[in-house]
């Protein structure tokens, strides 16, 4: 059972890496601006704000198969109707679709994250979330190397019904998922006599300060990620001739590096298991400040598919140590609000970071580059003193519960 949610994870990014694919280029064809990304990144991030408070309040309500229906419910009709719709209003479409997408999912990371916590033990957080980590790459490999298949065969309608069957397919899995549960005994409806709300959570975040300085740190990955995403294409018309062939081999490469890191989570955990999260994140912003520092002072980077390919697997690493530790460390009550805050982190990183390489870019592909390197440098030193400030521990938070209500 604790598999059903790696296979909705992947099927999910796949439907939403086609999405992004097909709004960029749309954005990109009508404006030829890098500012048309950073301005799309900035309207998920507005709208991620503003609903993720309310979906972290609903996962720690309600059971998050339920929620996962609901979302895989309303996108399919949604786009079923997009797709019939779409040759008479495309613009319109377009923004409802993307409308559609930046709305469902707050709901869906919040249920996924609690999903995992309903489904999995402590012990196998890492493992599950590693697989989560590969599917979601995976999918997203998939799901551009479809699009750009249906884009060339087709039109942009075949693009949305496409996305029509991945998400008939998710909500098929959502309710196996719902009965599976429900057969075994476990609540799929939360009863809680005493529920907690926000004000506990930052209670109990404002005492743990180990816990929230780690819940914030999620902004440093997303920050290196995101620039990943920002910079490839200019990466490619900068130093390697605009050859698309490039743009594929180097997403790849990350992506591999990823899948890889995800597949052999457990034993990378037991290799590494000296290793806490807070070493892991840090090496992967090292990692992530190297990369950038040589997209901007190197010409010949022939060999930038290597360091990829290693930036991919210490991402993963990072992300899922990072997700694991929240996890556990989290109140019950809270789970969902958790994931909220650190989704909300995720997306001001995501952000800031387009808007800071766009703001460069004007400048030079080596100033943003240049100037991302170094940032996620001051990134890595903050970090490294407030992780010495406040030592990680996984002393599961429930002994805390008590406190963190009074």
């Amino acid at each position: 059972m604790k598999n059903i949610p790696v296979i909705i994870e992947f099927f999910t990014k796949m439907a939403s890496a086609i999405f992004t694919l097909v709004l960029g280029k749309l954005l990109f064809d009508q404006t030829n601006s890098l500012w048309a990304f950073a301005t799309a990144y900035g309207g998920e991030f507005l709208i991620v704000t503003l609903i993720q408070l309310y979906a972290g309040s609903i996962a720690d309500r309600y059971s998050p198969a339920k929620i996962l229906i609901a979302i895989n419910t309303l996108s399919l009709t949604a786009f079923g109707f997009l797709a019939a719709t779409y040759e008479m209003s495309a613009t319109l479409s377009l923004l409802l679709a993307a409308g559609m997408v930046y709305v469902s999912r707050p709901f869906y990371r919040t249920a996924l994250f609690v999903l995992v916590r309903d489904v999995a033990s402590e012990s196998e957080f890492k493992l599950v979330n590693g697989r989560i980590a590969s599917a979601s790459q995976l999918g997203q490999i998939i799901g551009l190397s479809l699009t750009g298949l249906f884009l060339s065969w087709y039109s942009h309608a075949a693009v949305f019904y496409l996305m029509d069957l991945i998400y008939g397919i998710c909500l098929l899995l959502s309710l196996f998922l719902y009965v599976r549960i429900s057969g075994q005994g476990k609540p799929v409806q939360r009863e809680v006599s005493d529920p907690l709300h926000w004000r506990d959570f930052f209670h109990f975040a404002g005492r743990d300060r180990a816990f929230a300085v780690r819940l914030v740190s999620s902004f440093s990955i997303a920050v290196s990620l995101g620039g990943f995403y920002v910079l490839l294409a200019p990466l490619v018309a900068a130093k390697f001739g605009d050859d698309t062939t490039w743009l594929s081999w180097l997403s790849v490469s990350y992506a591999t590096g990823a899948i890889v890191s995800g597949i052999l989570m457990k034993q990378l955990s037991q290799r590494f298991k000296e290793q806490s999260s807070d070493r892991r994140l840090l090496l992967n912003q090292m990692l992530s400040a190297f990369a950038f520092f040589c997209y901007g002072y190197f010409d010949q980077l022939v060999w930038l598919p290597l360091l990829l390919f290693c930036f991919g697997v210490s991402t993963t690493l990072a992300a899922v140590s990072l997700s694991s530790f929240l996890q556990v460390r989290t109140l019950s009550g809270v789970a969902g609000r958790t994931a909220a805050i650190q989704n909300i982190v995720i997306a001001a990183g995501n952000t800031f970071v387009a808007f800071y390489c766009s703001w460069l870019f004007e400048r030079s592909f080596s100033t943003a580059a240049m100037g991302l390197a170094a940032l996620l440098f001051i990134l890595m030193l903050g970090f490294g003193v407030m992780f010495r400030a406040w030592p990680e521990s996984l002393e599961p938070a429930d002994k805390t519960l008590v406190a963190a209500k009074s």
